[in-house]
């Protein structure tokens, strides 16, 4: 025996890569977010650090100018005060200025010594701006620096502006972001977890219903919640599982009447059998008088003759249960009603009975010989059930599409909870008072057999002691 492998529930597996998914999105966009938002204040700061350098510059070369035309002689001494007072006008806790001349001497600096060494930075002679940020200890620094000719001499002006407060900013919102997205996945996880399992129940009822069938019950259903696809799904699996049990108990009824056929064969052959048995041992064993040996004779006869009976119906039975296929043609009305009444002519006029037939159709498509058979069971039941001298009414017409052939007696009918049982294989409503009769509880099942292979139908209406109707239903071919 196979052992059932345990797998992860699809719910499981569906909310696992969907949220492995959303996770993933989420992450990456998150991190781009941060990313973004630090490149773009970083440059905002680049572009401020930038614009105060090249605004020093600018203050310088205007306030040389400006020297140039009014104290010529005094200008190397001003310009050098100047140098001072801008830088330490622009010299704050965050921003420092230094000036260097072109040999390296320092005309003015505010710079910490340890922040010119992290600097590392040779900006070209041509007058461009170089940046670049150094981390120094636990701080952060931005550098820009660029040449500029002032009286006649290359200058380098140097600006650094700390940015450890910004770079801490952006790393307490970049905390405060994941914090919120750790926030927003644990929700989401939750909400999903809540959200498929709920969606995709129905599955794992489906499978408790599938392994419940698989087992032989069949009655359980499954409670339909919504109108998706799923619950589409557990709409056309209840239906399926209503199909099967309905199928099942259509196959148990059959098990089931075809066990109950067998025994009551069985049982219609044993008693017959027994009989002819018993019989044919006085007759081999006692020496009997003449009158008794035809008696016996006589017995033996009529049980052979049942048992004969029964054997054909039987055989004509089981050949239509094989579905052979019959030997339909047209057949004139007339004649058939003459070929029944002959049939029917010992057996009724044994009890002085009169077959009256009345016939409006002129011809009908059938297989005349099953047919026959069908036509002289029904007279002949009708004769078993009426009583001396009573006239059986046989009656053809149409009626809408079908040809109907109506049997009809004043006998002593049947009760109607017994209607739907009367074309069942041996049913007979008295057993010993049918078996005198030489009955044996086939004709009726063969003559609905013989009626359902013709695509018509047969179904009797009777009262206890009012009589039966029998009506026989075959398509009317001339009408097509």
């Amino acid at each position: 025996m196979r052992e059932r492998v345990k797998k992860t529930p699809l719910w499981m597996r569906i909310y696992l890569m969907v949220f492995g998914l959303v996770t993933v999105v989420i992450v990456f966009f998150s991190y781009r977010i941060i990313q973004v938002s630090i490149e773009y204040n970083l440059q905002r700061e680049i572009i401020s650090s930038r614009e105060n350098h090249s605004m020093i510059g600018n203050a310088l070369k205007m306030y040389e100018s400006t020297i140039d035309d009014y104290y010529p002689t005094l200008k190397k001494d001003i310009l050098t005060k100047a140098f001072q007072n801008y830088g330490r006008y622009f010299t704050d806790q965050k921003s420092h200025v230094a000036i260097t001349g072109e040999s390296g001497e320092k005309l003015y600096s505010s710079i910490p010594d340890e922040e010119v060494k992290a600097m590392g930075l040779v900006p070209p002679k041509d007058g461009r701006r170089s940046y670049v940020i150094r981390n120094i200890d636990v701080r952060t620094v931005l550098f820009v620096s660029s040449w500029m000719k002032i009286d006649d001499q290359l200058l380098r002006l140097d600006y650094a502006h700390d940015i450890t407060n910004l770079i801490a900013d952006q790393k307490s919102l970049s905390l405060q972001i994941s914090f919120w997205v750790l926030v927003g996945l644990t929700v989401s996880a939750a909400g999903l977890y809540v959200l498929i399992r709920q969606a995709l129940c129905p599955l794992g009822l489906l499978s408790t219903q599938a392994q419940a069938i698989a087992k032989g019950r069949y009655q359980h259903r499954i409670t339909v919640q919504s109108g998706d696809e799923i619950g589409q799904l557990a709409v056309d699996f209840n239906h399926m599982a209503e199909a099967i049990q309905a199928n099942m108990e259509l196959l148990q009824r059959g098990v089931t009447e075809r066990e109950a056929f067998i025994a009551s064969l069985a049982h219609e052959f044993k008693t017959p059998l027994t009989s002819i048995m018993g019989y044919a041992s006085l007759l081999q064993h006692y020496d009997l008088e003449e009158k008794d040996v035809e008696q016996a004779l006589s017995f033996i006869h009529s049980e052979s003759k049942r048992l004969d009976g029964m054997s054909k119906k039987l055989l004509e039975l089981f050949r239509l249960g094989n579905g052979e296929a019959l030997n339909k043609q047209q057949v004139d009305v007339s004649s058939l009603m003459q070929q029944l009444k002959i049939i029917s002519q010992f057996s009724l006029d044994r009890k002085g009975q009169t077959l009256e037939i009345i016939y409006s159709v002129s011809t009908v498509t059938v297989d005349p010989e099953l047919f026959l058979v069908l036509l002289s069971n029904l007279v002949e039941n009708a004769s078993k059930a009426s009583e001396n001298d009573a006239v059986i009414r046989f009656t053809v017409y149409t009626e809408d599409s079908f040809v109907v052939f109506c049997v009809e007696d004043h006998g002593c009918g049947v009760p109607e909870e017994h209607l739907t049982n009367v074309f069942q294989p041996f049913f007979m409503l008295d057993s010993a008072r049918d078996r005198k009769k030489n009955g044996h509880g086939l004709g009726l099942s063969l003559s609905k057999a013989i009626a359902t292979a013709h695509q018509g139908s047969i179904y009797m209406k009777s009262r206890l002691n009012g009589g039966t109707s029998v009506y026989t239903l075959v398509p009317d071919q001339t009408s097509t």
